[in-house]
C-alpha cells in the first residue's frame, strides 16, 4: 500500500476507494489527528493502521507530539504502546 502525504492529510488508494487520516498542525509542536476514514470493504485490511503508522512516523521524524482526537486512533494506541511516547497529553 502506498501512503501519500499532503499538508493535513495522509491517504491511500485501494480498489475499494480512498482512505484518509486528517490532522491539524498545532503551533509546530504537535499534530491533532481528528478523523480517519476507510471504505467499508477495507476496514479489516490494515489500511487505517498503515495511515496511522505513517502519521506517527511523520510526527517522530519532525519532533512533534500527537493528540489523538479520533476514536480509531485511541483504540490503535491501546494496541500499539510503542507510539505512546509521542502522545500529547
Amino acid at each position: 500500500m502506498k501512503v501519500t502525504h499532503t499538508y493535513g492529510k495522509f491517504s491511500a488508494k485501494t480498489i475499494n476507494g480512498e482512505s484518509e487520516l486528517l490532522y491539524i498542525n498545532r503551533n509546530n509542536t504537535s499534530i491533532r489527528i481528528y478523523r480517519t476514514f476507510t471504505p467499508e470493504k477495507d476496514e479489516e485490511n490494515g489500511v487505517a493502521d498503515g495511515l496511522t503508522i505513517a502519521a506517527f512516523n511523520f510526527a517522530r521524524k519532525n519532533g512533534l507530539k500527537v493528540r489523538p482526537d479520533c476514536p480509531f486512533i485511541v483504540t490503535f494506541l491501546e494496541k500499539h504502546k510503542e507510539f505512546g511516547k509521542l502522545v500529547d497529553s
